[in-house]
């Protein structure tokens, strides 16, 4: 994916808000999608993406590197954002939302019975997927949702690369387990068929 160009990665670091909304162009759609997969909610996501650009006008400054870091940092950002709205969620003691219904990821031509399907299969991998560790859902989120590199998930959570091809099989081989057997699973070979943070059954990209 073609990223902006470093002159726009040279106004961030000087504060244009111009470079900023470039690149919100850019990238607002992907970091929407993965923060809808930590949150569940698509309101919340809206404003935690809301969020992380107004720090990146406000701190972009300090990043040093052009395009990939300033993406980087955008994830990262977005990442401890999402994290620090789930612990706010666990201490007021509310339940965070499996409705599918928002997420505004159906095909204009999907029937009812067809949406309904595809929400019962996102059910079904999320309530597997909360029994992973909170690193190994950190990492699928990451490769699948966010079509992030290795290399790069590794700068984000401060890990090495290694960590995080083995969170990422490890992840990957209990979610199968989870899955196996459960009629109402999808087959695990396309993202279509997945809720926000959930992988197919393939390796991710490198």
């Amino acid at each position: 994916m073609t990223l902006f160009s470093d002159d726009v990665a040279e106004g961030v670091r000087r504060g244009d808000p111009d470079a900023v909304g470039e690149v919100y162009v850019h990238l607002a759609d992907r970091l929407l999608g993965y923060l809808v997969a930590r949150v569940r909610d698509r309101a919340t996501a809206e404003d935690l993406l809301e969020a992380t650009f107004i720090e990146l006008l406000r701190k972009g400054h300090t990043i040093q590197g052009g395009p990939a870091a300033i993406k980087v940092w955008l994830f990262r950002s977005a990442y401890f954002n999402a994290l620090d709205h789930i612990r706010k969620v666990k201490r007021r003691g509310e339940d965070i939302t499996d409705d599918f219904s928002g997420f505004d990821i159906e095909e204009p031509a999907a029937g009812p019975d067809e949406i309904a399907l595809r929400n019962e299969r996102r059910r079904v991998v999320r309530a597997a997927m909360a029994h992973l560790s909170e690193d190994q859902r950190a990492v699928l989120q990451m490769r699948y949702v966010a079509e992030l590199s290795a290399p790069e998930v590794a700068d984000i959570l401060g890990k090495t690369e290694g960590a995080i091809r083995s969170l990422q099989h490890r992840g990957e081989r209990a979610l199968a387990r989870l899955l196996e057997g459960n009629p109402s699973a999808p087959q695990m070979t396309s993202s279509r068929d997945l809720p926000p943070g959930a992988p197919p059954g393939g390796r991710g990209t490198s």
